[in-house]
């Protein structure tokens, strides 16, 4: 960690945007139940205050934080850094995209322990089928790594994996989930077959299979016809019931629905 000396003398600008990288490595350690320096983050919010001293929402809420250090639980403290963090990146004018937000859970439990042994013998495949949009193309192998898929296929139409846009809302996962393209009348040969489409079984009533390769569909015009003769000829069609007036959801926000309901089967199965 840069010394508080050190910090004093960085330009103003320099160290404004400094502040907020110290504020989230404080977060990384009290995330990983690291102990942290009280002594100097306490020094180091009293420079906070006085970088930011052209903005109160910043300087008031460095100050009341400082006031309430040794009150505070570490998650109590850490909520109150991410806070100040994002109010100096809104001051900044550096606020994140929403796929660098990310959300880290608690590792598998022991009760769940039969589920990730079934998800590791099975084969879980996902055939993007004409997706448009390098940001669902990223997100969709964001959930796929979280779920375990064991590969992701694309038509060849979709956009890169390797697309900047990708990368970015995939937070990597693009380097970690295997994928390949495929012509649909190779992708799904001797696999069992069902679709994310419209008119299909509902969620709850849907026999996920053990192993078997999913289609998620254009975000304009669902599933190719190829797409739906396969699935209708083998696992079938799965809707997810919505009761709003637009009657859609974004295609990585249904895919990441029906990934919880196939992972779900499989606790049901274990």
């Amino acid at each position: 960690m840069i010394t508080i000396r050190k910090l004093n003398t960085l330009k103003p600008a320099t160290l404004r945007r400094k502040t907020a990288v110290i504020i989230q490595a404080f977060e990384q350690d009290l995330i990983q139940g690291l102990r942290i320096d009280e002594r100097y983050l306490a020094a180091f919010l009293m420079l906070t205050v006085s970088a930011f001293s052209d903005d109160e929402s910043v300087g008031r809420r460095a100050e009341k934080l400082h006031s309430r250090l040794d009150m505070l639980s570490s998650q109590q403290l850490l909520r109150e850094l991410n806070g100040l963090r994002h109010q100096i990146l809104k001051v900044l004018g550096s606020e994140p995209a929403d796929w660098d937000l990310s959300v880290s859970h608690a590792p598998v439990s022991r009760s769940d322990e039969a589920v990730v042994s079934a998800v590791a013998r099975s084969i879980i495949e996902i055939y993007l089928d004409d997706l448009r949009s390098p940001f669902n193309i990223g997100s969709i192998f964001r959930t796929s790594e979280a779920f375990g898929v064991s590969r992701i296929l694309l038509s060849p139409d979709c956009p890169s994996p390797e697309h900047p846009r990708a990368q970015r809302s995939s937070m990597g996962c693009t380097g970690i989930v295997p994928w390949g393209r495929v012509d649909k009348k190779d992708a799904f040969e001797g696999k069992t077959v069902f679709a994310l489409e419209l008119g299909g079984t509902a969620l709850s009533g849907f026999r996920f299979p053990e192993n078997g390769i999913a289609v998620i569909g254009s975000e304009e015009l669902g599933i190719s016809p190829e797409a739906r003769k396969a699935a209708e000829n083998s696992g079938g069609l799965i809707s997810i019931p919505i009761f709003g007036k637009k009657g859609s959801i974004n295609v990585s926000v249904a895919f990441g629905i029906m990934m919880q309901r196939w992972s779900e089967s499989f606790s049901l199965k274990s």
